[in-house]
């Protein structure tokens, strides 16, 4: 049975979106929405509690007055009103005339909006056919605005996000019955899969490796079981929510180098956890991975590019983030909040060599006592095979 959102919680996500606007002098929101894995569909499913598969769409939230979604398909423009968070939705393949026409029956043709999904959601040549119809409007970069505001998770969600990874051990205990030599990427996929959709998921992105640095979609290949067999799973549950989790199975023994990195790295972790504390930073948190693999005898090589954190939600990748190349994540290094999560997975190429990493990924929970784990007692080791 997986919790499912309230008429209630809408009220509360709206509230604090209210709240935030206001404090930003804005009188409206335009929230864009895509029906992308990635990022674009989270901004929609927090707002509507509706899972948007694809189209995109256009969401007017006003600080006063209902608010009102124009989505390029009419049939799910219907089932989104049915879900009952937003009654007045509207669908047209054509965006903009039925956005104009929210705003002017809102009485905000001379309005500040926000625009979220300016810089990478919104189609650059829908905002130019708003501004053109609405020239007295003063459409401003919100991005910021909504992902401060979603960033922090809801009680509900939190319960949300904890039964999802109930989901993601399930599907990966599976993979780990399953596995045998000579059956395909593909058979054990399909395995891990089953589990997952019959617990709601909605999306599966997978992925197999028995070569290190070697990360292959799942296919007919037919896997040897003779090292170490990796699978990552990325899974966005019942509620909209995503997880990433990772099993290494293994054939042999690990080398010395394996294991002394494995204990390096889950110390690290520990100290990770103890130190996410309300106002440290993203930056602190890699930092300190660094310090005790330096401190365990490690060479670091260069700055990776791969992100170290990066919030997770109903997006697969939401703010804030970090990674160690200067000027790619950096900029995301804001202090931590109690109820932000994310998804970790800091990793740096050493010396001496090690044939495989360790391939630690999980999510955490941000609380006023340090980082929560998602897993519980979920092992990070190898799996002895």
């Amino acid at each position: 049975m997986t919790t499912k959102a309230t008429l209630a919680e809408r009220d509360l996500r709206y509230q604090r979106l209210y709240e935030a606007m206001q404090a930003a002098g804005l009188d409206a929101m335009l929230v864009a929405g895509k029906g992308h894995w990635w990022t674009g569909r989270g901004y929609i499913r927090y707002l509507t509690d509706f899972h948007l598969w694809g189209h995109d769409g256009i969401l007017l939230i006003p600080v006063h007055g209902e608010p009102a979604l124009t989505l390029s398909s009419h049939a799910v423009a219907q089932l989104i009103a049915r879900r009952g968070w937003i009654s007045d939705a509207f669908g047209d393949i054509a965006l903009v005339p039925r956005a104009v026409t929210f705003v002017k029956s809102r009485k905000l043709t001379s309005a500040r909006i926000g625009v979220a999904g300016m810089r990478s959601i919104i189609g650059a040549g829908v905002l130019a056919d708003l501004r053109t119809a609405l020239p007295q409007v003063n459409f401003v970069d919100a991005d910021q605005l909504i992902d401060q505001v979603r960033m922090i998770r809801s009680e509900l969600e939190i319960k949300q996000i904890t039964e999802l990874w109930d989901l993601s051990k399930a599907c990966m205990e599976r993979f780990v019955e399953v596995i045998t030599p000579g059956k395909s990427g593909l058979g054990l996929a399909a395995e891990c899969s089953r589990v997952a959709l019959e617990g709601g998921a909605r999306d599966i992105l997978a992925f197999i490796s028995e070569q290190p640095g070697r990360v292959e979609v799942p296919d007919d290949t037919l896997l040897r079981c003779d090292d170490i067999t990796r699978y990552h799973m990325e899974l966005c549950g019942p509620s909209g929510h995503w997880s990433e989790i990772t099993v290494s199975c293994a054939y042999r023994a690990p080398t010395e180098l394996e294991d002394r990195l494995m204990e390096s790295e889950l110390r690290a972790y520990a100290a990770i956890r103890a130190a996410a504390r309300p106002g440290a930073t993203l930056s602190q948190l890699a930092a300190l991975f660094e310090q005790i693999l330096l401190a365990d005898g490690w060479q670091l090589g260069p700055a990776p590019r791969h992100f170290d954190f990066h919030g997770q939600g109903m997006d697969a990748i939401e703010a804030p983030w970090f990674a160690p190349e200067p000027e790619w994540g950096a900029s995301q290094s804001w202090p931590l909040e109690a109820g932000m999560t994310f998804s970790y997975h800091p990793n740096r190429d050493v010396r001496p060599l090690v044939p495989w990493g360790t391939g630690i990924n999980e999510d955490i929970l941000i609380t006023p006592d340090g980082a929560k784990r998602f897993s519980g007692e979920w092992d990070l080791r190898w799996r002895r095979m």
